[in-house]
């Protein structure tokens, strides 16, 4: 198999699990009605929709484990925090609109997916932010 170049690096070096990544899923041959697994949400997506990635570190991130990547100025201890809304029965909370409010006082907006999760905030320091159902303009 021969590996396909990675584009888009910026002429910069991919860290080892980048390029194995790459290496590995750029050769697959299509493969129409499998599925893969993003480890981070659990959620499964079409298989064939990794192919046209051009960089592993695109991979990894669609894979859910770009968390590990080590490249290209990336801190391996970046915070990455997503939440799950639910209701007092337990049930998820879907199409909800929610503020989150960093430390700072910065606000985002957002509607949670089908399964009541928000999106995901990645910070490069740990803080605590706070979900608020509805828009929080203060």
């Amino acid at each position: 198999m021969e590996q396909q170049k990675q584009d888009e690096t910026g002429g910069m070096e991919e860290c080892l699990l980048c390029r194995i990544t790459y290496s590995i899923y750029s050769n697959f041959p299509p493969m129409p009605s499998t599925m893969a697994l993003k480890a981070e949400t659990g959620e499964w997506f079409a298989f064939d929709t990794l192919k046209p990635y051009r960089t592993g570190y695109d991979m990894a991130e669609a894979l859910g484990y770009a968390w590990a990547c080590d490249c290209r100025g990336r801190s391996r201890n970046r915070f990455d925090q997503q939440f799950t809304l639910r209701d007092s029965d337990g049930h998820a909370v879907p199409d909800t609109f929610y503020t989150v409010r960093f430390p700072s006082g910065e606000l985002k907006h957002g509607v949670t997916d089908h399964a009541g999760r928000t999106a995901r905030y990645r910070t490069s320091v740990r803080q605590q932010l706070a979900v608020y159902l509805g828009h929080k303009d203060a």
